[in-house]
């Protein structure tokens, strides 16, 4: 009897015992447990947070990054006017059509794109710019964007599978190049990947939990408040969610019919007013960006220059394929391959397939875009790591079960943990060393199938594209080499160079054109935008005035006006 009164004591606490300041043991094993299942999840993302956040300095301001920073400023500061007009019972001043206009909508050309990434750079710039650097104040949001994905990559993959697999799928993540280069930008490519991967899992939680379906409605609006891409999200996800649970996915279907539309809008200022007509102008434009001269970029592709409607089919494939690391690909193989014998997590791979498809094809659509190498198909990465933490999770527990037969190997203390840190160490440290060697140039990463940047240069591949390569190093070369006075012509690159003009980077007696009378030209070697007077000069100029190089590869020419 007063054993069964102990454990009866032990699940519904005693008020004496709690009354004495006694801690029922029910309580302390659930902190316990609690605490023990989200330290790693914090400690995840700690890392990866701190890791982009000590780096962002290391980059160039890229080609996106002066609009959005301007567009921003002009965000901060109707919030601020908005906050004394609020206190000064003025509120009409500030959400007047006219006022929002030129606070949201203030250059469409430039920054065409929903807010909302740009919102959290305007508060990480806010709170952190007395404190450091103000571009890497402005990174800091896409440094969180980054965190939140590979920590939720964790959570996932550790529910499904186990917690090595999900540790392994996280630090893969990290360690695709050009995702980790990305996650220093404040543009909405990182945003829009987290964004993309979090409406999914959201998705696949609220199979089971009308509270995540909640959550998913607040995520996808938020999703949609970011890019256009994220309104062809639904596609993959219902085609998905029809085969596997056609029973138990109306609740997310609901929130993301009525509760997604409202966070969308209520993040867009310029959708509070004419909001069907201006949601409707936003997604026209979103889908002719093909049709435009503005917006229709050129590629270079095995030598030749494409138009996004002239682009091979299988490009998004390729370039995709080519910029992942070798090792992390082929896992991604033997995942699509170990579905047959993975039926317990089937479901969720399928998922991840069905979505980095859709990404993939999203290329093929009429009035589509494609260019900057694989930027624009940025969202499938996530999926394809995922697909390759199954097959990390098939392969490590293969070789356990076939070591297990082995008397030689019974005999080994540990021969699981073993196995698979092996298998990790394997497969995670090529590329965490390619990304040691290639940083900050991540985003000219391309794997050994062809032959690294220098076979992908020499394949007639496109080796350099965002400005990110005008480094804090080359502008500082700039500043000590160049003589006073000298006038540069940076061809499409001029406007950056007015800009670290304007912030003080460069220095004010450089002059700048996009004449002829200059002394030195400077050329970023983004083959797809060079004039037919650049190319003259960059290929039968072997030895210009100066040049900053990776692997051997050129990624800026300058060049003497005499030359």
């Amino acid at each position: 009897m007063a054993r069964r009164c102990r454990i009866i004591s032990r699940t519904h606490p005693d008020p004496v015992q709690c009354a004495h300041g006694e801690i029922p043991v029910s309580i302390i094993v659930q902190s316990k447990k609690w605490l023990q299942s989200w330290i790693v999840p914090w400690f995840v993302g700690g890392t990866v947070f701190f890791l982009v956040a000590s780096t962002a300095s290391h980059y160039g301001v890229t080609w996106d990054e002066p609009g959005y920073f301007h567009a921003t400023e002009l965000e901060i500061q109707w919030f601020a006017d908005f906050g004394k007009n609020l206190l000064a019972g003025r509120v009409a001043e500030s959400i007047g059509d006219d006022t929002i206009k030129t606070a949201w909508r203030w250059n469409p050309s430039l920054v065409p794109h929903p807010p909302f990434s740009r919102l959290l750079s305007g508060l990480t710039k806010a709170v952190f710019s007395p404190f450091m650097d103000k571009f890497t104040a402005y990174r800091l949001a896409p440094a969180l964007f980054f965190a939140l994905l590979v920590t939720v990559m964790y959570l996932w993959m550790a529910a499904v599978f186990d917690r090595a697999t999900g540790l392994f799928s996280a630090v893969s993540l990290v360690l695709f190049p050009n995702l980790f280069g990305f996650a220093h930008f404040a543009v909405t490519d990182m945003p829009l990947t987290a964004m993309w991967f979090l409406t999914v899992y959201c998705f696949w939680k609220g199979l089971k939990d009308w509270k995540w379906s909640l959550l998913l409605g607040v995520v996808w609006g938020l999703a949609l408040a970011t890019k256009f891409p994220a309104f062809l999200l639904p596609i993959p996800l219902l085609l998905w969610a029809h085969l596997y649970h056609r029973q138990s996915y109306h609740n997310n279907v609901f929130s993301m019919v009525f509760l997604s539309p409202l966070v969308m809008i209520a993040c867009q200022p310029y959708l509070w007013h004419r909001t069907p007509t201006r949601i409707a102008e936003f997604i026209l434009a979103s889908v002719s960006r093909a049709y435009s001269i503005k917006t229709s970029y050129t590629s270079y592709f095995f030598g030749q220059l494409y138009l996004s409607s002239g682009l091979p089919w299988y490009y998004s494939f390729f370039m995709t394929a080519v910029t992942i690391p070798e090792t992390i690909l082929l896992l991604i193989f033997v995942g699509l391959i170990a579905m047959a014998w993975t039926k317990p997590q089937r479901e969720v791979v399928v998922l991840f397939l069905f979505n980095a498809g859709f990404i993939l094809v999203m290329g093929l659509f009429p009035g589509a875009v494609l260019y900057d190498v694989n930027r624009l198909m940025l969202p499938v990465l996530p999926f394809l790591a995922g697909i390759a933490g199954a097959g990390f999770f098939f392969l490590t527990r293969w070789l356990i079960e076939h070591s297990q037969r082995i008397m030689m190997l019974q005999r080994v203390k540990y021969l699981r943990a073993k196995l698979i840190g092996t298998v990790s160490l394997l497969v995670l440290f090529p590329p965490a060393f390619d990304l040691m060697v290639y940083h900050p140039f991540e985003l000219s990463y391309y794997n050994r199938l062809v032959g690294g940047i220098r076979g992908a240069y020499e394949r007639g591949l496109e080796v350099t594209y965002f400005m990110e390569a005008f480094t804090p190093k080359f502008i500082k070369y700039l500043n000590e080499e160049l003589p006073r006075n000298a006038v540069i012509n940076a061809s499409i690159s001029n406007f950056m160079f007015e800009y670290y003009q304007k912030e003080n980077r460069l220095r004010r007696d450089i002059r700048i054109t996009d004449k002829e009378d200059f002394d030195y030209y400077i050329l970023l070697v983004r083959q797809s935008t060079f004039s037919k007077f650049e190319r003259d000069w960059f290929t039968t100029i072997p030895h210009p005035y100066g040049a900053f190089r990776f692997d051997g590869v050129p990624l800026i020419t300058i060049y003497k006006a005499d030359q």
